[in-house]
């Protein structure tokens, strides 16, 4: 039995098909896009997948808020 399915970037609407006879070639199939570029699920609670170009650009809340502790110019324990 083939599986078939479009992945949908929740951050710039590109797409990659994801095919083959399940389960060795789907799995595959699916390992392929995210070795190759970068497929993973968006971070936060949306359930959507991000493709590798907009997860090096992603900033979400948490990377936003601790840009600043993580370069070591605010104390990780203050508010």
């Amino acid at each position: 039995m083939e599986g078939r399915v479009l992945l949908q970037c929740g951050g710039c609407s590109r797409t990659r098909e994801i095919v083959g006879e399940i389960p060795v070639e789907y799995v595959r199939s699916f390992l392929r896009a995210v070795d190759e570029e970068g497929w993973v699920p968006r971070p936060g609670a949306d359930n959507s997948l991000i493709c590798g170009e907009c997860l090096m650009a992603f900033e979400g809340h948490e990377t936003v808020d601790d840009e600043s502790k993580v370069r070591g110019l605010r104390d990780p324990m203050a508010l």
